[in-house]
């Protein structure tokens, strides 16, 4: 049983396509690289996400505004968010949120792969996602399909890792641009909405790294699993 669990890699499941979103500002980090790109084990956070998720979906693409050359070596095609989304975050001073990385992942999605009816967002911030997500996502997935499905583990509803209808776009874009809408949660509680409870209730999968203290947890944790490799 122990070498089998050793063996267990990504699980891939359905014409899903990955969007990382590394568009956030990262204020709680601190002073210092932005928060995708903060060194985790030797590399930058965002890169052991894109590890994670790249054999689960079939194909995947990162959202980051930023143009730090960082984010080309991670040998995945980078996008920014649409250019009237940016236009509208100088006007009002900001970044638009989540939202508005999910809009670009749709839309290149749809370009690139029409025949694609979902895309899978996860936040570049959490290192340790599930080897199987997808396999139990698309697992949830039945008839009537639901137009968005987020993963929830305990108490917590992970708004950003979710399976998204790209049939949403061109309402996305307008909540965005039009309506001034920001939450995630607000936009999806628009349409067929559900959730994944992930089995088990263990939340270290889903460790969020918003701050210094949680990446040196997550380094830790990391170490260990190396360690615990090598026996």
């Amino acid at each position: 049983m122990a070498k089998a669990v050793k063996q267990f890699g990504p699980v891939r499941a359905g014409a899903l396509v990955g969007v990382v979103l590394a568009g956030g500002e990262g204020r709680r980090m601190g002073p210092g690289p932005l928060k995708p790109l903060r060194p985790l084990g030797g590399r930058p956070m965002v890169a052991h996400v894109v590890e994670r998720l790249r054999p689960q979906v079939m194909d995947l693409v990162v959202v980051a505004n930023d143009p730090s050359p960082i984010f080309r070596r991670l040998k995945v095609p980078v996008i920014a968010d649409p250019p009237d989304i940016r236009r509208a975050a100088r006007r009002e001073g900001r970044r638009l949120g989540p939202l508005a990385g999910i809009l670009a992942g749709m839309e290149w999605s749809l370009r690139h792969h029409p025949h694609a009816g979902w895309i899978l967002t996860a936040p570049a911030d959490v290192p340790f996602l599930p080897l199987d997500l997808t396999v139990r996502l698309c697992g949830l997935m039945h008839v009537p399909e639901p137009d968005v499905l987020m993963v929830r583990h305990g108490q917590r509803r992970e708004h950003t890792l979710a399976v998204w209808s790209v049939k949403l776009v061109h309402d996305l874009r307008r909540a965005v641009l039009d309506e001034g809408v920001r939450r995630v949660d607000e936009f999806a509680r628009r349409y067929v909405f559900e959730e994944l409870v992930w089995p088990g209730g263990n939340a270290e999968a889903f460790l969020n790294v918003n701050t210094p203290v949680e990446l040196k947890v997550a380094a830790g944790r990391l170490a260990g699993a190396r360690s615990r490799s090598r026996r």
